[in-house]
């Protein structure tokens, strides 16, 4: 027990519910998505954090030529930056691009919550 929460209570959430009674979704697709709620109720905090840095990478608008991710669970406190470019030209504007968000408030939020502070 956690939370004052049995084993049933949990397994029988509605979040838990609505996801296994999905008829859109693989057999697959909803272990995935019944593990990651089951995440988000044993690590409530870590969750938050996570959304709250996709929120930022979104609010970004970086071009889809710039990938920004981090590991499951903020292992390491980093991120990761993957840029595509099929010319110097391309490369060199994806460049400036990035090299422009690291001004951006957004940009700034991700490593505070990267390293565990809540904004």
């Amino acid at each position: 027990m956690r939370d004052g929460l049995s084993f049933r209570d949990v397994l029988g959430s509605a979040a838990l519910a609505r996801i296994s009674s999905d008829p859109r979704l693989g057999r697959s697709d909803k272990l995935k998505r019944m593990k990651e709620e089951l995440r988000r109720l044993r690590f409530p905090r870590l969750a938050r954090l996570e959304e709250e840095i996709r929120k930022r990478v979104q609010e970004m608008k970086l071009s889809p030529r710039i990938q920004v991710s981090f590991p499951p669970g903020l292992e390491g406190g980093e991120l990761s930056v993957q840029m595509k470019a099929s010319s110097r030209a391309e490369l060199e504007k994806s460049v400036r691009e990035l090299a422009e968000s690291l001004e951006k408030k957004a940009m700034k939020e991700i490593f505070e919550l990267l390293s565990g502070r809540e904004i």
